[in-house]
């Protein structure tokens, strides 16, 4: 069997999902605002608890630790301003998104 042959009948085989006649926004299992904004707050807690077993690393040098926190804290800055892109807008009213032309 030739190699596109092998991979069309693969293709076969894998493509077993059901499709749905409906956009993927109306699927209900979306993530909310407030469900992200949830899991943001628990990223940005436990990222948090790495900033301070980095801190309390003996076995890091200062550079290698200093490195690391910067990291950690620019990325816990960033996770906390999309929590607050979050928070604004949860107050905005929802729009729903407009079909492609």
């Amino acid at each position: 069997m030739s190699a596109q042959a092998s991979a069309n009948n693969n293709r076969e085989q894998v493509e077993q999902v059901e499709q749905i006649k409906a956009a993927d926004w109306t699927d209900m299992d979306l993530l909310t605002r407030d469900l992200a904004g949830e899991l943001l707050d628990g990223e940005i807690e436990a990222e948090e608890k790495r900033v301070a077993a980095v801190t309390d690393d003996p076995g890091l040098t200062d550079e290698q630790r200093e490195s690391a926190i910067m990291l950690r804290q620019r990325r816990i800055e960033a996770m906390r301003s999309v929590r607050s892109d979050l928070a604004a807008a949860a107050d905005a009213p929802a729009t729903t998104p407009h079909p492609l032309t």
